[in-house]
């Protein structure tokens, strides 16, 4: 079954404005429509404000149709919070999933029969915000069972890989350490198709950009460099295996 907001109804999430939000914004289709399904799959309660007043409903994603650009949200208990969703002429949807904020706008809210039920059907947002406030939060990785990134050299025709280990890893990117002295990392290299290995969750397929360079002492008393590298375009779905790994690394140290 799946897992209700924990969210209580007396408390609604509040709408936020953040400076600069297009690192939050998504625009992708695909993208936009693998969070709402997410929001179904978890029954994540979401508030709803009518136009630009403080007054809302409560809802949750029951439905997407990616095809047809429609989704379905429950039709609340409150007949007249159902009636002013009908007149309005926008819906702000603000929810938490998996401790990101997701902020949405609906326009076109119609009452519609779904599955025998009452219903609302509005299009899919064209854009959507999902602020990560822990974007930069970073953990160190396991050194027992170090966490591997595979990142490929492309040098003319040739192509080779050489393998890095994470030091530690956030929503916004990782530091990883040579040992064997493979790459001569530069700042501002961009390295395309990197394979970072997720113990128990997958494999995150990125693009890497060196942000900064530093040097760490090697177990045999060597220097070996550290690069900190920003993930570049990285889609949702891959920030959200991220973010599960993160998830486990916490709870197995708490």
């Amino acid at each position: 079954m799946p897992e209700k907001d924990d969210k209580p109804a007396n408390r609604p999430l509040r709408l936020e404005s953040v400076d600069n939000d297009e690192k939050y914004r998504i625009f992708s289709e695909k993208g936009i429509a693998s969070i709402l399904r997410s929001m179904k799959h978890h029954n994540t309660l979401a508030t709803g404000y009518f136009d630009d007043s403080d007054d809302f409903m409560l809802t949750t994603v029951i439905h997407v149709d990616a095809e047809e650009g429609e989704m379905v949200l429950d039709y609340g208990t409150d007949e007249a919070s159902n009636q002013r969703a009908l007149e309005t002429d926008t819906l702000s949807v603000v929810a938490f999933l998996d401790q990101v904020k997701i902020q949405f706008v609906c326009h076109g809210i119609e009452k519609i029969q779904f599955e025998e039920r009452d219903a609302f059907l509005t299009r899919i947002p064209e854009t959507l915000l999902r602020i990560q406030k822990r974007e930069y939060y970073r953990i160190e990785t396991p050194t027992r069972t170090p966490v591997k990134c595979i990142i490929p050299l492309i040098e003319g025709d040739k192509t080779d890989t050489a393998e890095v280990i994470l030091e530690d890893i956030s929503c916004g990117g990782i530091a990883v350490i040579d040992p064997r002295a493979s790459i001569d990392f530069e700042v501002g290299t961009r390295y395309r198709n990197c394979l970072i290995e997720l113990p128990e969750v997958g494999t995150a397929k990125v693009d890497l950009r060196v942000k900064h360079i530093s040097e760490t002492s090697g177990g045999n008393g060597g220097k070996r460099q550290r690069a900190r590298c920003e993930y570049i375009d990285a889609p949702d779905s891959v920030l959200s295996l991220i973010q599960r790994y993160i998830s486990r690394l916490e709870q197995k140290r708490k």
